[in-house]
């Protein structure tokens, strides 16, 4: 790989890294303004297989004791979801930097 296209990724990558954290502060500021008002959004539970797993889930001890920024559990669980999704890219790119590295 060129200089050129090494300081092209690089900055691909920095500019995918931004967008990426702005878009978790965006949100958690979101949920900070929304947690503990009416603004909540209302999950029903109408009978369907669908809503009564999302309601099992939203209320298992995970999103109810243990991760609990929030008092709301479905904002626990996305936040969740987003640092998982997070991590995952991080290992991501890490293994692949350390592996166009060594072809070098």
């Amino acid at each position: 790989m060129s200089g050129t296209e090494e300081k092209r990724t690089n900055v691909y990558q920095g500019k995918r890294w931004l967008i990426t954290i702005g878009i978790f502060i965006i949100l958690q500021f979101i949920f900070i303004a929304i947690d503990g008002t009416m603004l909540e959004p209302n999950i029903t539970d109408s009978g369907n297989l669908l809503p009564r797993i999302g309601r099992w889930i939203l209320d298992s001890k995970l999103f109810t004791e243990w991760i609990t920024p929030y008092s709301y559990p479905f904002f626990n669980m996305f936040m969740a979801i987003h640092i998982i999704a997070i991590l995952i890219q991080a290992v991501h790119d890490i293994i692949s930097s350390i592996f166009t590295k060594k072809q070098r």
